[in-house]
């Protein structure tokens, strides 16, 4: 069991989910004889620099209260160096969470795995952007319609909550086209017009959808996930079967396996790349696997993922 931690606590993770997330996860840590040091982020650089202070303070280990964002958003400090970095899942889509078999719906129960301080090592991604800029992540790269949908909703003061992105979805929708991409997955190279390429560290993005469902965090292997061109309707009755993993049985889904992919097209308006939910910019990419890159927090109790 861990002797001490550090929590970071997102406030704005889930719409304000995190804070009572994170109220019932610290009274259980500190139930258990756990010293805990709370901080509430202003900002991805304000956790940066908070988590930085942990390692530099010598404590067991990291936990961080929110989303996949906030876990993404510590990982340029922490990926490489041996320290342990859990998740309390207190955002809206939890996918590091899930990956790492954590209870997402009980507050303690999460801080109990957290506080066993049973560690394995899990893969990252690198990805790479056109004007140079590189960013750890956790789950998925998500470059086309799953995009789009992403960078609309963005921009989007109204509605709030769920209900916009299912909004930005039905209008993106409206005037979505294939897009021309040019593919290579290690040295094998695919020009192919589709709906969207995802490339998987982890299998899920979105709060559960399972685009890369054979995708493993401890395999030192990206999973690729194109949809190809397919008609609106076909690509709306495609959607369901993405949170059971079962579109990559269709005709129109294929995969891919390897541990280095670059990703371009020439499509207009330009497409954006996001990673954990969060935008990189615009393609060009190029994207790559870290193996065992981080010791997290529940990855043994589930055999390895």
């Amino acid at each position: 069991m861990l002797r001490d931690v550090t929590v970071l606590v997102n406030p704005q993770a889930g719409r304000g989910r995190s804070r009572r997330v994170a109220g019932t996860a610290i009274a259980e840590l500190r139930g258990l004889g756990l010293a805990v040091d709370v901080v509430v982020t202003r900002s991805a650089e304000h956790a940066r620099v908070s988590a930085a202070a942990g390692v530099a303070e010598g404590r067991s280990a990291v936990a961080v209260c929110g989303g996949d964002g906030a876990f993404a958003s510590v990982l340029p400090v922490l990926a490489g160096p041996a320290m342990l970095l859990g998740v309390l899942p207190g955002g809206s889509g939890n996918d590091v969470a899930r990956a790492l078999g954590l209870p997402v719906r009980d507050a303690a129960a999460a801080a109990r795995v957290v506080a066993a301080g049973m560690a394995g090592p899990i893969d990252l991604g690198r990805v790479a952007a056109a004007d140079g800029t590189q960013r750890w992540f956790a789950t998925v790269v998500a470059a086309g319609f799953d995009a789009r949908v992403n960078e609309r909703m963005n921009a989007m003061t109204w509605p709030r909550g769920r209900t916009r992105y299912h909004v930005a979805l039905v209008r993106e929708l409206a005037s979505f086209r294939p897009i021309p991409y040019r593919l290579t997955v290690d040295d094998e190279g695919l020009d192919c017009d589709a709906m969207l390429v995802a490339v998987g560290n982890l299998t899920s993005y979105g709060g559960g959808m399972k685009i890369c469902p054979a995708a493993r965090a401890d395999d030192g292997q990206l999973d690729v996930t194109m949809v190809t061109s397919i008609s609106r309707p076909t690509l709306v009755r495609l959607f369901p079967s993405v949170y059971p993993g079962r579109h990559v049985s269709r005709p129109e889904v294929r995969t891919l396996r390897g541990r280095a992919v670059s990703l371009s097209c020439a499509a207009s308006p330009m497409v954006v790349a996001y990673a954990d939910g969060e935008r990189v910019g615009p393609l060009p990419i190029s994207v790559s696997v870290v193996p065992a890159a981080l010791p997290a927090l529940g990855a043994a109790t589930v055999g390895g993922l």
